[in-house]
């Protein structure tokens, strides 16, 4: 079923809300000063257990979501998180957060 979704024609888990469900670990902050990437630790707020999350929009969508190629692409794929470079198309959740958002 995964190699039949587009994320680029959907980005539903990058649409999560305001609640900071998107959530970075502490390695992923270290990662990005590193790699000269101050911009990136900017970009955050408030996520759930003690942790830091991608800074979202005003219509909850990550910050980072959208480029000239696609309203869905991420702006930092090449640099994107852990919680985004783990979660897996087709999943469970894929499904869950893309039939709550419309897509199917």
């Amino acid at each position: 079923m995964s190699e039949e979704l587009d994320c680029l024609t959907c980005g539903a888990c990058c649409r999560t809300g305001h609640d900071g469900r998107i959530l970075i670990p502490p390695e992923d902050l270290v990662r990005w000063r590193e790699a000269g990437r101050p911009d990136l630790v900017e970009k955050v707020q408030p996520g759930h257990f003690g942790l830091v999350a991608f800074a979202t929009n005003d219509t909850g969508a990550c910050v980072h979501l959208g480029t000239s190629v696609s309203e869905h692409a991420c702006q930092i794929y090449e640099i994107r998180g852990t919680t985004c470079r783990e979660f897996e198309r087709g999943s469970r959740q894929c499904l869950e957060f893309r039939r709550d958002f419309g897509v199917d």
